[in-house]
């Protein structure tokens, strides 16, 4: 792998803490079982050579050819903290630090463009679709040029060394950890705070980001709680973000509600991701499953393989008249049209007597922090609500007490789901 940074600021490589006159430019270091080399190629270029020994960034042992090594996001994160460590310090850090051998501190002298290019980076995810990169969406300076296979080119653009330097970090560690060819690695306190750092330093970076920052790297609830104030201060404390992300805060709410001395009916119940979660908390009453797609074969590898008993896949509809018990409708309106969604809501309401109806659906209010405008937030949604328009139609059709509630991370005051659990008449 080859790194090249280039800026035509005068002090370029004083920011970098190299100097061109030791030992011709070069700097050798160990890293796992090769050697990373820096150049001082001119007073405007530096570059960062890697030359493996044996299989340094390779997942599977038996292969014999190292192709990793020449292009492995984890292995352009490490280049960069074994070379530009001292760059990841807070702004208002590096902004007094001053360079003792120029007598300036960086806000004097890190003010010109930065570029840094990747040969070959190799990226093997859904993050990369339709020709885009799911960063550059939402942080400028990101360029991708697709090569062959999963290799490209990468380009970061930054207005001063700093931030390029930390854009380059955050693209590699999301490129990593989102790679399904990757090497496990270890995430301590220390390896957040400094992503973190990264993130505070750099302006305007969205919800999104930060989003998928906690439900990709970090690996705790206690290591989320840790760093909680910090993301959320980012914001001013207009985003409240929580550990789970969307699909799992639906399923934890619902869950945590359920009466487990009472059945369930769970329509619309796909690959019953909701009786998985009972039955691991060991809910023990019947448990109804019915859907319009057939999941029976789902149903019954769970009822072999767990031993569960309880679990009962229900083939038609009308089976289900009269029911007795808690139902789960969870996001399953909006995969209808809307009048279909009323029509299923008034089935229910008529031909049920349910003690407790949870239903689930997505806000569409909170669409434009996944900097989305018109389109649904999936593609086989035929409508979406915003919590106010969710509220009027359960209103309307329900008469019965029932509370109201957002679920997920909350920005501004909107959530990504809105929920409503309703009492029997």
């Amino acid at each position: 792998m080859i790194i090249q940074l280039k800026s035509d600021n005068k002090y370029f490589l004083d920011i970098l803490y190299k100097n061109p006159n030791t030992d011709q430019g070069l700097y050798l270091k160990e890293l796992k079982d090769g050697t990373v080399i820096g150049n001082a190629v001119s007073a405007n270029e530096y570059h960062c050579v890697f030359l493996d020994g044996k299989h340094s960034y390779l997942p599977e042992e038996g292969n014999q050819i190292d192709f990793q090594s020449y292009c492995s996001p984890l292995l352009a994160l490490n280049i960069a903290t074994e070379f530009f460590n001292h760059l990841y310090k807070e702004n208002s850090v590096l902004e007094e630090t001053v360079i003792s051998w120029l007598d300036k501190n960086y806000n004097e002298i890190d003010t010109e463009k930065c570029t840094i290019e990747i040969a070959t980076f190799f990226i093997d995810s859904g993050w990369y679709k339709n020709e885009r990169y799911l960063l550059s969406k939402y942080i400028d300076g990101i360029t991708l040029n697709h090569k062959i296979g999963n290799n490209f080119g990468l380009k970061i653009k930054g207005a001063t060394v700093r931030e390029a330097m930390q854009k380059f970090s955050l693209v590699a560690l999301f490129t990593h950890f989102t790679n399904r060819y990757a090497v496990y690695t270890y995430i301590d306190d220390y390896f957040i705070q400094k992503h973190i750092t990264m993130f505070t330093n750099l302006k305007g970076i969205p919800y999104f980001v930060f989003y998928l920052f906690i439900k990709r790297i970090m690996r705790s609830p206690n290591q989320f709680e840790k760093f909680k104030p910090q993301l959320e201060a980012y914001f001013n404390n207009d985003v409240q973000f929580v550990f789970t992300d969307t699909h799992q805060s639906r399923k934890e709410f619902i869950c945590r509600k359920i009466d487990f001395d009472e059945k369930v009916l769970d329509f619309g119940c796909g690959e019953l991701q909701y009786f998985k979660l009972l039955h691991k908390r060991g809910f023990k009453q019947e448990y109804f499953a019915y859907d319009e797609v057939d999941f029976r074969p789902i149903a019954e590898k769970i009822q072999a393989l767990e031993k569960a008993d309880n679990l009962v896949w229900i083939e038609k509809v009308e089976e289900l008249k009269n029911f007795e018990g808690q139902i789960i409708l969870s996001e399953v309106i909006e995969h209808n049209s809307f009048e279909e969604a009323k029509s299923l809501l008034i089935w229910i309401r008529d031909n049920t007597k349910f003690s407790r109806l949870f239903v689930t659906t997505p806000d569409k209010d909170f669409n434009v922090n996944y900097e989305m405008t018109e389109e649904f937030r999936h593609d086989d949604h035929d409508f979406e609500l915003s919590n106010a328009e969710f509220v009027a139609l359960i209103n309307e059709i329900f008469p019965n007490p029932k509370s109201f509630y957002g679920v997920g991370d909350c920005v501004k005051g909107v959530y990504p789901t809105s929920a409503v659990i309703i009492q029997k008449k």
